[in-house]
């Protein structure tokens, strides 16, 4: 297995590489990423989603309202 990352904007993005048989390529695909995952929750890791804060303005709000 091999491991690849960089920092995104509000990521850090990263690549598990595996090597397997060809026939037994989805299983241990599924397998990985489930591996990686519970590994992740077990430390307390979350996964990060881009998110965006509105803020308006009360006098904008109120404009828009009539």
């Amino acid at each position: 297995m091999a491991f690849q990352g960089t920092l995104g904007d509000s990521s850090v993005d990263w690549q598990v590489r595996i090597w397997c048989k060809t026939e037994d390529f989805w299983d241990v695909w599924q397998a990985t990423v489930r591996a990686c995952k519970v590994s992740l929750d077990e430390a307390g890791i979350g996964i990060p989603f881009p998110q965006q804060d509105v803020h308006l303005d009360e006098s904008v709000v109120k404009a828009l309202s009539k």
